[in-house]
Parts: structure tokens; C-alpha cells; sequence
């Protein structure tokens, strides 16, 4: 384990990222992940391994000591000495298995499952809903295990602020402010607590051991060796009147703040402690990554094709061993990005508007849960992961979030690897959007458990007040777009009820959609299965990032109001074509000439006009490098070689270029390559090719009972007739036997007036046919 730089004694906070010692260290036991690390954590509790906390919060103590705070219950679940054993698809690439506490020994204290704090009425019965998910253990074993979740009821989770590398959790009980800080030092582990005023009783919960307590002036002692003391005034320990091993820390109605420790020792004596100013870590604190990294951009040269890509080059060579798989980003002004990476950390790069030749790379938070989404409002920056969206506040302005504000946390989160938290966009009214994968078994085929919100899109407004499910029967929608006009645009994998690829599409006056997973459907019941915009075959998309529309004044080569899709798992970006007949809704992609140094993740246009893009290796894409942010600029005059419009004619298609085509190679059916196939929606994983032309019904049927994959049955068609328009850059296609196709390929080679060789693909869907 690498030691935490900037240590404040007796205060002393490691890092989290925490390691049982092997033989040859991993990234992720080198990476300093910093003194708070939200994930779902698995314990081992009363001797059998269980699910700790889905939205935990692990604090490295020093001198080996950690605790577990649940972001839900609001209760210390476990403080222990000892690292973690490590897990979990982001570290090392495990589907399936959590990150483990190491608490099975050398542990100081549990506790049981439930609320942290008494209700109105005095009580601690968890009266949450009870729900059934698999908990996979470090042998791959898989157990259906019942537990309530959610937020307890008349408490809410606020955050934490971080006073150098001290944590100070705040949050409200029965409508009272609560701020905790806890503490490992020369008197054991202490939590430290300021109450504020409250005219009604409070309870907490102290410990909760395997033996019977008995207090005695102040302080208590169980069977185990567990011993208590509170220090500070206004907390009264005694055992609950119902359950002798359960320790409780009354509070009686205060008129103002109150002050108390509650101090803890196994095998020893507890002592009471006195409580420092917790209010006073509340208003920032030292910084403790305090270096910037310098890098140089890489800006090409390139005058001739028609978009060049520039080059981030990124901080991977930092101090504190932070690995770079940049996957979200938005702009804070013209000169500054911030960027969160899949694996916690949010970075601000600054530089953007010069010449590149000196960025500064600036940690500004960590410890962050799978951060997939960001945006920046006001110039506060806001993070979507996947126990809540956190705001991040610079609270004395010195590059580092001292405060990480729960935003909103009203998603509910099971343990399941795959329930990826996707993006956040804001819309014309400042509200936002994200989405939420479905719980894919590891392997991924069918589902564990489906919780609210799985597979869902999800609109919060502005100030949190309100939050509604705009679409469900998602699988895996790795991005999300919001279109100028209220549209709302995702991504889709090819899965279990999902036969490809696609892009999902609605318009504002269209919510809630159902997109075709069965188990996802949620409220849903009865709507009709949504179609996408487009069906994407897998060696075009075989995982879906973003969209992102062309804003006014953008010179990128596309219209303004354009959309864009951007490809993962292929590494591409696509110019999306709409081809809407009458109501029917349909379109086709074609790919943009971008050379892109890892995935397509994410996109945003600078005001300069130019589009960024960041993208990393994390699932299945054939990204070359593990990451790369890239700015990518239209190059003014060039010419662009690909069609910028799409119509379905009763006979075949019409294409418009934004140049004029040489009329020999236009009118030539030789110059033209066309395919049409169908798919099989159903329970099974993906789907197979099937014949437009020549149907095969068992064919069709049995892809429902079985997987289809390896059916490849695309029909050739024959290009009866090509013809150039009048204005000399459209090309009107007959395809023979022309009828609609969940996918239909076109392909063109041509060459404009000028000799110069446009070609491509268009893939698209066809429903309806216009003139």
C-alpha cells in the first residue's frame, strides 16, 4: 500500500484504496484513491459474507483502521483494521463480485442491517422495502439474498465535506441537521457528533454487539469485550428496551446545538473524548493533491480531410497513481474542462483556449461512485454516479472540492455490476437527464433483480424538487442526448430482448417510451414496444455512447440541429439521418472520416465551434488506446464526403451530398451496393440476420426459444437504376423489390466534379415509404 501524502496528526486518513498484499501489485492497489471512497461493499458479518452497504462510503482511518458509513441508513456499518479485498468490473474487471471489506477478524465493532437512527416514534424497525438480489461471492458463488432498500423514511443523506483529509458527513434526522465526523486516534475510534437544535427526542444507534450491555457512569460494556463512553454532552447511553445486545445513544430535546463524542475500544476500556469543532471543518480545507500536472497537446497539421483530431495529452504520470479512463466531461468556461473518470476522480484540465502547449491537470475530487456522467451548471460541477448525483463546491477556491453536496439520491441502487449509471445532460430549462442500466447477470445474459429505475431515463429538475421516469426497457444505454427542442435521444446494446444496437428516439410530447426490454418495463405495462430511429448492425455499433446535437453558430461542417451518435464500442462517430415519412418515424447513420485515439464515450462542441470527444477501455470496444480526449475541428472548404440527407422512395433511396457529383459514376448501378435484413426481438440474447425477401417463419420462431447469433441471412439486392438530380448532388437509387427492413445497407463509391472519391455506408431502417 502506498501512503497518503499530506497527513494531519493525530488525524491521520490513508487512502482508501486499501489492498491485501499480493505478489505483484495491480493499478488499482497502487491508486491513492483518497480519504472517502463511495461504492457498494460486501462484509463479512457473524461469519458469513453479505452485502455491507450498496451506497457505502469506506474512510481510511490510519494506523490501519477503517469504517464503512452507509449513505441509506445512515449508521456505521463496520470499523475494522485491516485493507479491503478487492472486486468489482471498474478494478478488476470482475463481473459480479463487490469490493470486500476486510472485517472478518480484527474488527471493532458491526452492525446489523437497518436505520441508523430512531424514527418520530422512537423506533429502529426498518420499514423499507424488502428486496430480493444475488450476492456473487470472491468464489463466484451466487446467493439470493433479502434485504430492505432504499432511504430510511424521515432522514435524508446530505454529503460530506472534506477538511484536509478529514471527512465530516452531514445529514438530516427527523428534520434535524446532523454533522459526524469519525476518528481513529490515541483513544480508539471516536465519531464525533454536533446536533442541532431539536424539540424532540432523537435516538442513534450506538453498537449493536453479539453480547448484552450494561452501563455504568456514562459508559457501557458488552459480554464481548465491546466497551462504549460518550464524552462531550447530551448523549445518555442504555440498551434497547427490546434487544439487550443493541446500544442506544438517547438524546433529549435541545434548544441548541449539542456536542458529543461516542468513543469505542474492543478488549479495552473506552474513555470519554472530548469533541472538536466540527463546524469548523465544514468551511474548506488544505488541499491534498496539490500538484499540477503539466502536459503539451498534440495539434495536427492536417489541411486536407475534412475533420482533423487534436490531442489531450493526459496526466497519467501523476503522484498519486490515478488511472486515467476519462469517461464524462463538460466545459467550465472557454479555457477549462472538468472530467470524471470511470474510476472516482474528477479532473480539471486548463488551457483549452490557447495554443495547447502547456494544459494543467488539476485532481479536483475523489472516491466518487462510477462516475459515467458530468455537467457543469453556473460553473458548479455536478456528478452523476451511481448512489446519487453529487454536487462539488470549491468552498475557498483553491482547485480542490472541499464539499461533496448530495445533490439527489432518490435512484435505488442494487449491487449488481452492471447497473451502470449513464450521463447527465441538462435541457433548454436547466433540467436534467440521465439513465440507469438494466442488472445484467455476469456473463451478461437475462437479469438479476429488477429494482425501480432499472433501465430506465430518468428527468430531475432544476433544484431536485421533482424526478419522473420519462422512459423504460433499457438494457444498456451507454449515453443519452437532449435535442433543442425538448428530444430525448439514448444509445442501446444488443442483448436479452435487445437484437442489436439502435438509437431510441422521442420527442417532448411523447413521454414515458417503452424501448423493449421486457423486465425493465416498470410502470409501463401496457405500452407498445417503441421502435428505434435506426437499427444498428454490430460491426457498425456494438455499443452505444452519447448523441450530441449540432448547436447554433457551431462550424463543424454539419447544420446546425443536427444529431449525432457517438459509437463506443466501435470507436466512430456517426452523422444520424432522419427519414421520417408522414408520422413514421426512421432514419439511417453514416460514418463521419474521424480518427479517434480510444472509444467515443462522450462529446460536447466548445464555443469555439469545434467538438471534443472522450472515450476509454472498460468493456467491449475496439479502442486502441486506453483513453484520449480529442478535440476534433472541421477543416473550412473541405469537402465532405458523405451523404448530409436520407429519404425512403416507394422505389429505393434518395441521397444528397454537399457536393456536386461527377454524373458518370452518379448514374452508374455499378457505383451501388444494397443488403436488407430483418431481426428477432425476444428473451434471447440478440439476434441473428433474417430474410426480407424469402421469409423463414420457423426460422423467426425458434430465434425467440434459442439464440440466434449465428444466422446471417442478408438478402443481395439488385441496383435496378441510378439517377443524378438537377442540382447535381442527388443521386435517387431503385432497389429492386424495395419493401421495408429493420435494416437496410447502402453502399456508395463516387467521385465529385472534381475527382475527389466520396465514400461510405448508409445503414438505416425503412417502415414507410414516401415518394
Amino acid at each position: 500500500m502506498r501512503p497518503y501524502p499530506y497527513q494531519l496528526a493525530p488525524f491521520v486518513l490513508a487512502a482508501a484504496a486499501i489492498t491485501a498484499p499480493l505478489k505483484a501489485a495491480e493499478w488499482y492497489q497502487e491508486m491513492q484513491i483518497g480519504p472517502a471512497w463511495a461504492e457498494s461493499f460486501a462484509g463479512t458479518f457473524d461469519g458469513q459474507e453479505q452485502v455491507a452497504a450498496v451506497k457505502g462510503v469506506l474512510l481510511d482511518l490510519g494506523d490501519g483502521t477503517r469504517a464503512l458509513f452507509d449513505t441509506e441508513t445512515l449508521r456505521v456499518v463496520t470499523v475494522y483494521k485491516g485493507d479491503v479485498h478487492w472486486g468489482g468490473t471498474p478494478w478488476t474487471g470482475a463481473h459480479g463480485q463487490l469490493v470486500k471489506t476486510a472485517n472478518e477478524k480484527d474488527f471493532v465493532f458491526n452492525t446489523v442491517p437497518g436505520p441508523g437512527w430512531a424514527n418520530e416514534a422512537g423506533s429502529f424497525e426498518d420499514k423499507r422495502t424488502s428486496m430480493d438480489f444475488t450476492l456473487y461471492t470472491a468464489k463466484r458463488d451466487a446467493s439470493k439474498v433479502t434485504a430492505a432498500c432504499g432511504n430510511i423514511p424521515n432522514a435524508q443523506y446530505k454529503g460530506f465535506y472534506r477538511y484536509g483529509t478529514r471527512i465530516v458527513f452531514e445529514y438530516t434526522v427527523n428534520g434535524t441537521r446532523v454533522l459526524e465526523h469519525l476518528e481513529q486516534g490515541k483513544d480508539g475510534f471516536v465519531r464525533h457528533f454536533e446536533v442541532a437544535a431539536h424539540a424532540k427526542p432523537l435516538a442513534l444507534l450506538a453498537a449493536d454487539d453479539a453480547s448484552a450491555f450494561t452501563t455504568e457512569n456514562g459508559s457501557a460494556k458488552s459480554g464481548s469485550g465491546l466497551s462504549v463512553a460518550t464524552g462531550g454532552s447530551g448523549a445518555v447511553l442504555a440498551p434497547a428496551a427490546d434487544k439487550a445486545t443493541r446500544l442506544i445513544a438517547n438524546l433529549a430535546p435541545a434548544e441548541k446545538a449539542t456536542t458529543f463524542t461516542i468513543s469505542y475500544v474492543r478488549g479495552g476500556t473506552a474513555k470519554p473524548v472530548a469533541p472538536f469543532n466540527v463546524t469548523g471543518a465544514t468551511k474548506g480545507g488544505e488541499g491534498i493533491w496539490k500538484d499540477v500536472i503539466t502536459t503539451k497537446g498534440e495539434v495536427s497539421t492536417d489541411k486536407k480531410s475534412p475533420w482533423v483530431t487534436d490531442t489531450l495529452t493526459l496526466p497519467e504520470n501523476n503522484p498519486w497513481h490515478s488511472n486515467i479512463r476519462f469517461a464524462g466531461f463538460d466545459f467550465i468556461d472557454e479555457d477549462t474542462a472538468a472530467i470524471s473518470t470511470w474510476n472516482g476522480d474528477v479532473w480539471t484540465v486548463k488551457g483549452l483556449k490557447g495554443d495547447w502547449s502547456k494544459l494543467e491537470w488539476k485532481r479536483f475530487a475523489s472516491g466518487l461512485f462510477q462516475p459515467l456522467g458530468i455537467k457543469v451548471v453556473d460553473g458548479t460541477v455536478y456528478v452523476h454516479g451511481r448512489d446519487q448525483i453529487t454536487k462539488l463546491h470549491d468552498l475557498n477556491k483553491d482547485g480542490e472540492a472541499d464539499q461533496y453536496e448530495c445533490f439527489f439520491n432518490g435512484v435505488a441502487v442494487s449491487p449488481n455490476f452492471h447497473e451502470f449509471a449513464f450521463d447527465l445532460q441538462t435541457d433548454s430549462n436547466g433540467d436534467f437527464y440521465f439513465s440507469k442500466a438494466a442488472p445484467v447477470r455476469p456473463g451478461g445474459r437475462g437479469f438479476d433483480t429488477i429494482f425501480p429505475n432499472h433501465g430506465t431515463v430518468m428527468r430531475l429538475s432544476k433544484d431536485a424538487s421533482s424526478f419522473e421516469v420519462i422512459a423504460t426497457g433499457l438494457r444498456a444505454p451507454g449515453g443519452l442526448g437532449v435535442g433543442p427542442n425538448g428530444e430525448i435521444t439514448t444509445g442501446e446494446n444488443e442483448g436479452s430482448w435487445q437484437p442489436c444496437c439502435k438509437i431510441n428516439y422521442m420527442a417532448k410530447n411523447e413521454r414515458p417510451k417503452f424501448f423493449g426490454t421486457e423486465p425493465s418495463r416498470q410502470g409501463l405495462k401496457d405500452a407498445p414496444y417503441t421502435e428505434p430511429l435506426v437499427y444498428l448492425p454490430m460491426d457498425v455499433d456494438n455499443s452505444g455512447g452519447s448523441q450530441v446535437w449540432v448547436p447554433k453558430g457551431a462550424k463543424f461542417g454539419l447544420k446546425e440541429g443536427e444529431l449525432i451518435h457517438l459509437s463506443y464500442g466501435q470507436s466512430s462517430v456517426f452523422r444520424v439521418l432522419f427519414a421520417n415519412v408522414g408520422d413514421t418515424l426512421q432514419g439511417g447513420v453514416t460514418k463521419l472520416p474521424i480518427k479517434l485515439g480510444s472509444s467515443a464515450m462522450r462529446a460536447r462542441f466548445h464555443k469555439d465551434g469545434s467538438m471534443y470527444v472522450a472515450g476509454f477501455r472498460g468493456w467491449q470496444t475496439n479502442a486502441a488506446n486506453e483513453c484520449a480526449v480529442q478535440r476534433i475541428r472541421y477543416n473550412a472548404g473541405a469537402t465532405i464526403p458523405v451523404p448530409d440527407k436520407l429519404e425512403i422512395t416507394e422505389k429505393g433511396v434518395r441521397l444528397h451530398f454537399e457536393t456536386e457529383l461527377d454524373k458518370e459514376t452518379a448514374t452508374d448501378p455499378e457505383s451501388y451496393s444494397a443488403q436488407r435484413w430483418d431481426y428477432v426481438r425476444g428473451p434471447q440474447y440478440g439476434s441473428g440476420e433474417f430474410s426480407v425477401d424469402n421469409v423463414e417463419a420457423e426460422a423467426r420462431k425458434n430465434a425467440v426459444e434459442k439464440e440466434s447469433k449465428e444466422q446471417h441471412k442478408r438478402d443481395n439486392i439488385k441496383i435496378s437504376a441510378a439517377r443524378l438530380l438537377a442540382d447535381g448532388k442527388t443521386v435517387e437509387i431503385d432497389l429492386e423489390g424495395h419493401k421495408p427492413s429493420m435494416s437496410l445497407k447502402v453502399g456508395f463509391d463516387l467521385e465529385n466534379k472534381d475527382g475527389e472519391v466520396l465514400q461510405g455506408d448508409v445503414h438505416c431502417t425503412v417502415r414507410a415509404m414516401g415518394k
